[in-house]
């Protein structure tokens, strides 16, 4: 993926025996940067990035739609407001003086 432009989030409806396994098969699949479990109508939720509106397609009809998933709503993220990440160890702020590390 070259870069992200388009981003979704998927809300699934799968049977309770397959859902262990599609949430560790997604969480294997390089364009969801979430796969959560949740209760009620939808049990699964991911959201995915993708490096177009076609990317986002073939992966809704090929990746995605080849797992037992009963059901899918798609909703395509227009606007981020504030979004969180892991920092990279080059981000770090080095330890003060006097802790771990000095």
């Amino acid at each position: 993926m070259l870069g992200v432009t388009t981003q979704a989030l998927l809300w699934m409806s799968v049977a309770p025996a397959h859902l262990d396994r599609v949430a560790a098969t997604l969480a294997t699949h390089p364009e969801p940067a979430a796969v959560v479990a949740t209760t009620g109508p939808t049990n699964l939720l991911a959201q995915v990035l993708c490096s177009d509106p076609a990317d986002l397609h073939r992966y809704l009809t090929r990746r995605l739609g080849a797992l037992p998933v009963r059901a899918v709503e798609s909703a395509p993220v227009l606007l981020t407001l504030k979004a969180a990440g892991h920092l990279t160890p080059a981000a770090r702020p080095a330890p003060r003086r006097g802790e771990a590390g000095n």
